[in-house]
């Protein structure tokens, strides 16, 4: 990391200052002294926000004679202030969010496999990059660097209907007013059979496209940018939305969320609708990547950070009311919890919202909630955290949406009933499940 040296001010010599100056002299050293103060109770602030960002999780955990240095996935076990039954106040916040996530996984990135202070693995890029663990929150992120495109391995061929999921963190810690470097997110079709960075800096004429560009501002409105193209000289759509000031999102998760059904696309940065537009993906697309890309910068890589992780990718949206009331049985990974936690994450208020229509439409239907965790950590914590997450399902299902609570029971099967290998991501991803049976 580059060190920059910050020239504050030079005094002047006391033989340098005439008679007649003094009172204006003084009272300006007077206002100088203070200002000084001031800044100096920021830079502790700031040096403090730094470090939490900054610094590794302190919690090891021991499996298979190894030692992994941040908790991911499912880990068994209670955290301070976990009671199990959390309906986590942030779901009112999201309580506009209808976005469903597809049913079946297709791909998944955490980076709990790669190593901390490597570049990932199964992905490329032009620039530098690393896994690094963040203070004050979970799992393992991909840290970008101004200049640098980062290209996802090979994705599965994705269908008409399929939805894609992100965190996006990004850190500021500088007062010179500089602009923050945009932050672009690309659906891509690249030509198949050749390296994916050659391939995207090199991408044959007619390659398909859809680009997020995300312009936070710290001091003016922020914005979204979505564009769409069919080659390089022909662009299919294009819409601009003003969003709020993105400062309040500063050092702490964004989650974007994006829903495509054919040509339509929908998508949402927290809890808020930015776009929903029903023609702007390329007719017969095939997209087999995804990519970030951060603008170049004259920030320090000290003062900025740009950050993601939690990446999912899941075909179709799930018909809620034909599975439950037909089949007789839902199941959903769209339900997401804190890491080692029955806490409800805010994101999980629209596949919460569909259950509650369904059982409010349909009074006299009883179920059961079935929770499942993967197979990380000790096999009886999980069976305790599942239980303690289905419990948590049906409490904010009373709560926060009215359904009764006596048409609703509980259970926890842990680990025992997995439907994917629990070695990848991807199927790990699919065993952190809740299932509602109708009873």
């Amino acid at each position: 990391m580059k060190k920059m040296i910050i020239l504050l001010g030079l005094l002047p010599s006391l033989a340098a200052w005439s008679q007649s100056d003094l009172p204006g002299r003084f009272k300006n050293k007077v206002k100088a002294r203070a200002e000084q103060r001031v800044d100096e109770g920021m830079d502790k602030a700031i040096d403090k926000t730094e470090e939490e960002i900054t610094k590794k999780p302190k919690a090891k955990n021991k499996k298979n004679g190894e030692v992994e240095e941040t908790e991911t996935g499912d880990q068994g076990g209670k955290k301070a202030g976990d009671t199990g039954n959390s309906t986590d106040k942030d779901l009112k916040v999201y309580s506009r969010f209808d976005f469903v996530p597809g049913e079946r996984l297709l791909f998944a990135e955490d980076f709990s496999q790669d190593v901390v202070g490597e570049f990932p693995l199964k992905w490329f890029t032009n620039n530098q990059g690393e896994v690094v663990s963040l203070g004050g929150q979970n799992g393992q992120w991909m840290r970008m660097f101004p200049g640098g495109h980062y290209v996802s391995p090979g994705l599965r061929k994705l269908s008409e209907n399929y939805t894609i999921e992100f965190d996006l963190l990004l850190h500021y810690k500088s007062d010179e007013g500089y602009p923050f470097p945009n932050v672009y997110f690309k659906l891509m079709e690249l030509p198949a059979g050749k390296d994916a960075m050659k391939d995207y800096f090199f991408a044959l004429a007619g390659s398909k496209e859809v680009v997020l560009n995300i312009g936070p501002a710290m001091e003016e409105s922020s914005y979204a940018y979505l564009t769409s193209s069919v080659n390089e000289s022909e662009q299919f759509a294009s819409a601009e939305k003003k969003l709020p000031r993105l400062d309040r999102f500063f050092s702490k998760p964004i989650h974007v969320a994006v829903w495509v059904q054919k040509q339509r696309l929908r998508l949402w940065i927290n809890d808020e609708k930015i776009f929903d537009i029903p023609q702007v993906v390329p007719v017969q697309s095939n997209f087999n990547h995804l990519a970030y890309k951060v603008e170049s910068s004259i920030y320090e890589e000290h003062q900025i950070g740009m950050y993601v992780t939690n990446v999912k990718i899941a075909e179709g949206a799930p018909d809620t009311r034909s599975k439950l009331l037909t089949e007789g049985k839902f199941s959903t990974t769209g339900i997401r919890f804190d890491v080692n936690s029955a806490t409800i994450k805010p994101e999980s208020s629209g596949v919460l919202a569909e259950i509650a229509k369904v059982l409010n439409e349909n009074p006299a239907v009883k179920v059961k909630i079935i929770g499942h965790t993967d197979s990380d950590g000790d096999a009886a914590k999980n069976l305790e955290l599942s239980r303690r997450r289905a419990q948590s399902v049906k409490t904010t299902l009373a709560q926060h949406f009215k359904i009764d609570a006596s048409r609703m029971e509980t259970d926890g099967l842990g680990e025992t009933k997995p439907v994917a290998d629990n070695s990848s991501g991807e199927g790990k991803s699919q065993n952190r499940r809740v299932e509602f049976i109708k009873q």
